[in-house]
């Protein structure tokens, strides 16, 4: 290999090895922390827009049972060792060693997430989480479901953010009229 194949080499791995290492470096494509900060952006765009229909019901998933943690210093930790569900370690530089914990289930304190759930003359629906406390809220009928099932779709088959954001100031300036179609056969 030429030495010029080598330095170009040695270049690559050199900003690989900068953009993983430095946060703060410049990325045209953007990084998790812009990612995590968009994410949330758009889901509040998702809660200005439902703002305006009405939920028809809520949906009550369970998401497993409350988990105990137990450690490696505690008397029942050898005899729930084959309970555990979650084990792990870290290191204790006060004891100087590696403590042990497990994690196991408590079953009898269920646990469940809740949804509005709006449903849009039946060609769309979508949910929005909520607090267990925020339920009284809503005078709903509660539908237990197996488990949350989302789908994505096509980039092509989305509204653009541009016309979100239109319809967003609309939805500010409350000037709007809401007429839903019904759906074609």
């Amino acid at each position: 290999m030429s030495t010029s194949g080598q330095r170009i080499t040695g270049t690559r791995r050199w900003y690989r090895q900068y953009y993983r290492g430095n946060r703060y470096a410049y990325d045209k494509y953007g990084n998790v922390d812009r990612c995590q900060v968009m994410k949330e952006e758009y889901y509040s765009q998702k809660e200005k827009l439902l703002s305006v229909l009405e939920p028809t019901c809520i949906h009550k998933e369970f998401i497993g049972y409350k988990r105990i943690r137990i450690y490696d210093y505690e008397p029942e930790y050898r005899k729930n060792l084959k309970n555990f569900v979650w084990e792990n370690c870290f290191f204790d530089p006060e004891e100087d060693r590696e403590v042990w914990f497990g994690d196991v289930e408590d079953k009898k304190h269920p646990e469940y997430h809740y949804y509005l759930f709006y449903d849009i003359n039946g060609t769309k629906t979508f949910h929005s989480p909520i607090e267990e406390k925020d339920i009284s809220k809503y005078n709903l009928e509660i539908v237990k479901i197996d488990q949350l099932q989302t789908e994505g779709h096509e980039i092509t088959e989305l509204v653009s953010t541009q016309f979100v954001k239109k319809v967003l100031a609309l939805i500010d300036a409350g000037d709007f009229k809401l007429i839903l179609s019904k759906p074609k056969k």
